[in-house]
């Protein structure tokens, strides 16, 4: 859609960050994926971004994503996400954004360090446990 070849893929791990309303994308994940900023259609230019370090300037593009289970399987259809493009180096983790929110439902039980996720709201009361 934004001039991209779509048998060009990576899977990445993404940590669900409630605090994150951008997704962070990283520069090994744009090379996988053959990203050139010259030519792909779904640049969205540098945006202010507030870290705990204070403001930054990040550019940030639309990527298509799709959530699938360990085994490859696919838990949603493809949807757009504003993605923020991580500058550095060192220790990196790629937060969630607001879209990946929309698509499953999140919870924890009291006393439970474990976090739920399933793509329907039935699915995940199944899985809590009873206190």
């Amino acid at each position: 859609m934004f001039g991209g070849d779509p048998s060009i893929t990576t899977a990445v791990e993404i940590m669900n960050d409630t605090g994150s309303n951008i997704q962070t994308v990283l520069l090994i994940d744009l090379a996988a994926l053959q990203y050139n900023p010259l030519t792909y259609l779904g640049d969205l230019g540098a945006y202010p971004i507030e870290t705990a370090n204070g403001i930054a300037y990040w550019q940030q593009i639309m990527i298509e994503m799709q959530i699938i289970k360990l085994d490859g399987t696919s838990i949603t259809g493809w949807f757009e996400e504003v993605a923020a493009i991580f500058p550095g180096t060192g220790a990196q983790y790629r937060l969630s954004g607001d879209a990946m929110r929309n698509h499953l439902y999140f919870a924890t039980a009291p006393g439970n360090a474990t976090l739920f996720v399933a793509v329907k709201k039935n699915g995940l009361m199944s899985q809590l446990p009873i206190v």
